[in-house]
């Protein structure tokens, strides 16, 4: 039953079909509130292969709720498939081969919400983006969705430090995160534990036992998976050298907070390198609460960052 979430409930549609130029933005209002957010799905058309994995990178979602921007995201890590095109199956989203994705998280909105797509990178490109809209009853216990974004390239992985998702300040509840990694070494890079704060407390009162633990799997494995809450949806290798997508999310375990919440992960490798680390953190929070994230076009519209080619001997 997990692997076949059903169908949100009925609602109004409302779509944006546009070939959006560099540099660009388009936009589509959703009906007056109250009113939730049932579902939104989007895919590119006419993007070439090659050209698709930094699409999804450089093409960023927007979503303002009440006149607050709460979600700031290039899509592919919004969708939870991180970078490039890769299937997912979930509870809470899904990704299908031929390029679209769908997200069923609920997004309540006392009055008004705008849904926008900019466009970031060097090329144009035409999105299709539909939303279902459903009835809401608003009240003091309504919370905004948020889904924040954090790139950096080079990390150093000496010496071990701890490299921050979010941190939020409010009343919210946390839902999880996609962690797109690059590593150019084929050696295990996850032995780093994630450590959460809750409302200011003085030691993590969640502190794990490693990333792949965190994310659901151990021993560092590099097959891929599909589960309702945890996945690994893409591992180059051999091993775990290139590009790694790992993603988690929470129902009877997400973590709620009265005043702030701080997630960290640790940067533990078995090699001395320098790796790349992306993360997409989703949320929920009480109108008026903030965040150490906000918008990172320089990031998104960065070439992504690849592990080096090997070199070919002449005659090989």
């Amino acid at each position: 039953t997990l692997l076949q979430p059903p169908a949100p409930a009925e609602g109004k549609a409302v779509s944006l079909d546009q070939a959006i130029e560099p540099g660009k933005e388009a936009a589509v209002d959703l009906p007056a509130g109250p009113a939730a957010v049932r579902l939104i799905e989007a895919r590119f058309e006419g993007v070439p292969a090659e050209r698709l994995e930094q699409a999804l990178r450089s093409t960023v979602l927007r979503a303002t709720f009440d006149g607050e921007e709460t979600v700031w995201c290039p899509l592919g890590d919004f969708f939870g498939s991180g970078v490039g095109l890769n299937a997912l199956a979930s509870w809470y989203r899904s990704v299908a081969k031929d390029g679209a994705m769908s997200c069923r998280w609920v997004m309540p909105y006392e009055k008004s919400a705008r849904l926008t797509v900019a466009n970031l990178g060097k090329e144009k490109v035409t999105v299709k983006v539909r939303v279902v809209v459903g009835d809401w009853q608003w009240d003091a216990r309504s919370m905004h969705f948020h889904a924040t974004w954090r790139q950096q390239f080079p990390i150093k992985t000496r010496p071990f430090q701890d490299w921050n998702y979010v941190e939020a300040t409010g009343q919210g509840v946390y839902l999880g995160d996609t962690l797109s990694v690059m590593t150019p070494v084929s050696d295990w890079w996850g032995e780093g534990d994630e450590k959460i704060w809750v409302d200011g407390e003085g030691f993590p009162s969640h502190f794990g036992t490693g990333s792949e633990d965190y994310y659901g799997y151990a021993w560092g494995a590099p097959a891929l998976f599909q589960g309702p809450f945890c996945n690994q949806v893409r591992c180059d290798g051999p091993g775990n050298l290139g590009h790694t997508v790992v993603t988690r999310t929470r129902s009877l375990d997400a973590i709620p907070f009265t005043k702030s919440l701080k997630t960290d992960i640790e940067v533990w490798h078995w090699k001395d390198c320098q790796v790349a680390y992306a993360v997409a953190s989703y949320w929920y929070a009480r109108p008026g609460a903030a965040s150490n994230r906000g918008p990172a076009p320089d990031e998104a519209a960065r070439s992504i960052p690849q592990p080096p080619q090997p070199v070919r001997v002449q005659g090989a």
